[in-house]
């Protein structure tokens, strides 16, 4: 008996040894992102409608520097999201339609990268599973009108967000997945040159 009970504590103790806190996780991705320059990543996006029992999967690129994003996408369709100067572009291909939106400068900042930053403090947040160099968390906001949870895959050692998953209160939801990640690399700057479809149909709010 007195055997088991060291035994127990000797796990108990290497356990929390090996164990991460949400503070270092903080920490972590505070030190990837905080003097960021430039980023680029190959993503897939799922989103999923209830109301219509949908998925809906995405392939392409995401890019971000100096204050402007852009998600390219080209599977299945071509579909491109440009936000830069509070202003929101986004091309559909199937739909031959440019849809523009000015928005409020820290809408501007929405993208996937900055999403947990933003819901850090104001969630509960808990690690719900840890790995060699990866480590799984969830954050539950506190009183918030549109988003109810947020899930994200981080990688401990370099702090990079390797998933991103977020539900609103609608039930929809959206996640990502990052992969061939570069951090304050040179972005082509073709990346950021579109030429739109002349007769394609524009909506402006």
């Amino acid at each position: 008996m007195k055997h088991t009970i060291i035994m127990i504590v000797l796990l108990a103790m290497l356990c929390s040894l090996g164990a991460i806190t949400t503070t270092e996780v903080h920490g972590k991705l505070q030190g990837a992102y905080k003097n960021m320059q430039s980023y680029q990543a190959t993503v897939v996006q799922t989103n999923y409608y209830p109301q219509l029992k949908k998925s809906i999967t995405y392939t392409g690129k995401m890019y971000f520097s100096g204050g402007r994003m852009l998600m390219h996408f080209t599977k299945p369709s071509l579909q491109r999201m440009h936000i830069e100067n509070n202003m929101l572009t986004v091309y559909e291909e199937l739909s031959n339609t440019i849809f523009t939106s000015e928005i409020q400068p820290q809408y501007g900042r929405m993208n996937p990268l900055e999403i947990l930053q933003l819901y850090w403090d104001r969630s509960q947040v808990k690690i719900t599973a840890e790995r060699k160099t990866e480590v799984d968390i969830t954050l539950t906001p506190q009183k918030d009108p549109t988003m109810v949870s947020l899930g994200a895959t981080i990688n401990t050692k370099s702090g990079h967000i390797l998933k991103l998953s977020y539900k609103d209160t609608a039930a929809n939801s959206v996640s990502y997945s990052f992969s061939d990640i570069k951090t304050n690399a040179a972005i082509p700057a073709s990346v950021w040159n579109f030429s739109y479809p002349k007769d394609a149909q524009r909506i402006n709010q």
